[in-house]
């Protein structure tokens, strides 16, 4: 299982925080300033170009949300590949791949097109 080492910032704009080491699973689904409500509501997992671009931004404060820090970092293919097998697979993260949005070149557009097409709420039957 590939760990990261982080430093979560506290909810209300607390400039201080503890490191920890978590899973990258734990990572994207509860503290990815960028990912985790995508990856979580949208259930959608990350293309490596977007997962790198994540984790070589080294983090955020989100103000009153917290926020979090680590160094900055990119996955090779074959870590890609173990973590993409182990969180598509999973029943515990129900996350799909959407082949359709790999052609997203940034975080932000990803996240955007992700929103759009896989919104919770637009999709409810």
């Amino acid at each position: 299982m590939l760990q990261i080492q982080i430093k979560i910032l506290p909810a209300m704009g607390s400039r201080y925080g503890k490191w920890e080491v978590v899973t990258l699973e734990e990572f994207l689904v509860l503290h990815s300033p960028h990912l985790n409500m995508v990856v979580t509501c949208g259930k959608q997992f990350p293309p490596i170009h977007i997962l790198n671009e994540e984790l070589m931004s080294g983090g955020a404060d989100n103000g009153m949300s917290g926020g979090c820090f680590w160094k900055p970092f990119e996955l090779s293919e074959d870590d890609y590949r173990e973590l993409f097998d182990e969180m598509i697979t999973s029943p515990r993260y129900d996350l799909e791949y959407d082949k359709k949005l790999e052609n997203r070149k940034t975080l932000k557009k990803w996240c955007g097109a992700v929103i759009s097409y896989h919104n919770p709420r637009k999709n409810k039957k």
